[in-house]
């Protein structure tokens, strides 16, 4: 399958876009774009992946992707019922380089890099965004919409409520054939986690070697690739989990493993904690 460039769709005049999507499916491509994005969960469950980091989602969430950070939204709403979430997206120089050099902007500065990681933003700030994400939504005119989002920025620069989530720097680099064969290697993985997965298959995908697979793969996300393929089935568990729909026997199947002892190790090693411990975390039967 091949990764995704995606451009964002506005006009030459706008300094950043905000849209609301609703739709039975967020675009579910891994994919990535120069334009940072802060994206607030109205409605909506399922699988977020943000460079190498995977977690359940759901209503409420609020997170900043930054730019060229890959990610996508893997939602699990019925077909008839609609996904929904406000979108911020503006490159990182959308008030001008020089602007941006100002010591008034340094917080935004500081929010810039940080979000290279992609940050979940929770408490307090978390609240204090939601209200300021009401107002530019319900502003009159671009000028207001441009000061909101700027008070957002400030306001996130210099908040401790910001959680990074990808433990390594994910950006794309400009090397595009690297790009490409990354990209295409992570997809299939989301695809195909439950299904039987060899080294074999994924370096033939690549077209290299095992070998050369290995440290190819382990020199980019600084982890071997069944411990990133083990990351993604655990990921896709908790979610069962929560929902709580299945027993713990079906969802090990369900998420790709092979039986029940490796489930648990794995499922330990990732949280700290048992399946059955994590599903009564969220007060489930």
């Amino acid at each position: 399958m091949k990764p995704i460039f995606k451009k964002v769709e506005s006009q030459s005049e706008e300094a950043f876009v905000a849209k609301i999507d609703q739709f039975s499916q967020f675009y579910n491509k891994w994919h990535f774009h120069p334009e940072l994005e802060l994206t607030h969960i109205v409605k909506g469950r399922g699988t977020r992946f943000i460079g190498d980091h995977i977690e359940y989602f759901e209503d409420g969430d609020l997170i900043l992707v930054g730019s060229n950070l890959p990610h996508v939204w893997k939602n699990q709403n019925d077909d008839s019922e609609l996904a929904v979430a406000q979108v911020v997206q503006f490159l990182p120089s959308f008030l001008g380089n020089d602007m941006l050099k100002k010591i008034e902007f340094k917080n935004v500065q500081n929010l810039i890099t940080q979000s290279s990681y992609g940050l979940k933003i929770v408490g307090i700030t978390k609240d204090q965004v939601l209200v300021y994400l009401d107002v530019l939504f319900n502003a009159n005119n671009s000028l207001d919409r441009l000061i909101t989002l700027i008070r957002i920025l400030d306001l996130l620069g210099t908040s401790s409520d910001l959680i990074p989530m990808s433990k390594s720097l994910f950006m794309v680099k400009v090397d595009k054939q690297n790009v490409d064969r990354l990209n295409q290697v992570i997809d299939y993985t989301i695809t195909n986690f439950a299904a039987r997965i060899t080294l074999e298959d994924i370096a033939s995908l690549s077209n290299m070697s095992v070998s050369n697979f290995c440290k190819y793969f382990k020199g980019r996300m600084k982890k071997t690739y069944v411990q990133y393929l083990t990351e993604v089935r655990i990921g896709m568990s908790c979610k069962l989990l929560i929902e709580n729909k299945l027993s713990v026997h079906q969802i090990a199947f369900e998420s790709g493993f092979v039986n029940m002892s490796n489930f648990n190790r794995a499922f330990k090693l990732t949280k700290q904690m048992t399946p059955l411990s994590y599903r009564k975390s969220f007060h489930l039967e």
